[in-house]
């Protein structure tokens, strides 16, 4: 089943897809297209900040023994 959308895009994405797609057929193949494999490649919670905040400690812990390792070394 399709469903008919209507989106907006920048002029240079839609003048680049009609490009690529000519036929209006074409282009909603390849929006698909490119939809499944951003979907495929980019996971709902997989934004950096949530990352980040997930990996908070541990990378905190990393920067301390860097800044710690810096110190030590200065006072040489």
């Amino acid at each position: 089943m399709t469903i008919q959308a209507y989106i907006f895009l920048p002029d240079e994405i839609f003048n680049e897809l009609q490009r690529r797609a000519p036929q209006p057929e074409n282009r909603s193949g390849l929006v698909a297209e490119a939809l499944r494999c951003f979907f495929a490649t980019h996971n709902e919670s997989s934004n950096e900040l949530e990352q980040i905040n997930l990996h908070a400690e541990e990378l905190n812990q990393e920067a301390a023994d860097v800044l710690t390792y810096q110190m030590s070394y200065e006072k040489r």
